[in-house]
Formats: C-alpha cells, sequence, structure tokens
C-alpha cells in the first residue's frame, strides 16, 4: 500500500477535509488505478466527530469500536466526539 501527503496542495480542500479557513477533520480517500491507466477516485469518508457528520465510515481503521461491538450492550448510539 501507497501512502501519500497532501503536503501544502489544495488536496483536503478538494476532498472536504479541510474548510477555507484551514481546519481540518480526519478524511479516508481511496483512489484504484487499472494497469498503466489514470488514476480514479474511489471512495472518501469521514469519521463521526461531530454533530454536522453523521458517517462511521473508518470503523475498520479503529479497531476500538470493534471491541466495544463486543460487549453486552455494544456501542448503542455512542459515537466518539470532539468535546470530552
Amino acid at each position: 500500500m501507497r501512502l501519500l501527503s497532501a503536503g501544502s496542495s489544495t488536496f483536503k480542500y478538494d476532498f472536504g477535509s479541510e474548510d477555507a479557513e484551514g481546519n481540518q477533520d480526519s478524511t479516508v480517500s481511496v483512489f484504484t488505478r487499472d494497469g498503466n491507466g489514470p488514476v480514479r477516485h474511489f471512495y472518501s469518508v469521514h469519521p463521526r466527530l461531530s454533530d454536522d457528520i453523521d458517517q462511521r465510515g473508518i470503523d475498520l481503521l479503529s479497531p476500538v469500536w470493534h471491541v466495544l461491538d463486543l460487549t453486552r450492550h455494544g456501542r448503542g448510539e455512542w459515537f466518539p466526539s470532539l468535546g470530552y
């Protein structure tokens, strides 16, 4: 797997991971390329870290959720938040 940095490009803003003021949110983006063809955007997802983000899309990258899912009551409607 090849991991790349967005560096000082507009990539994070273009994919909704950064706002105009430079505030950032975690995002996972997946790209594909068939053979020697062009690179294509396949998937992007944001974690649920605030009320305006309602996805659980990066669960597979954070195994703590799997542990909570195996407990007696599971994680229910509990989500992580920025206010601790």
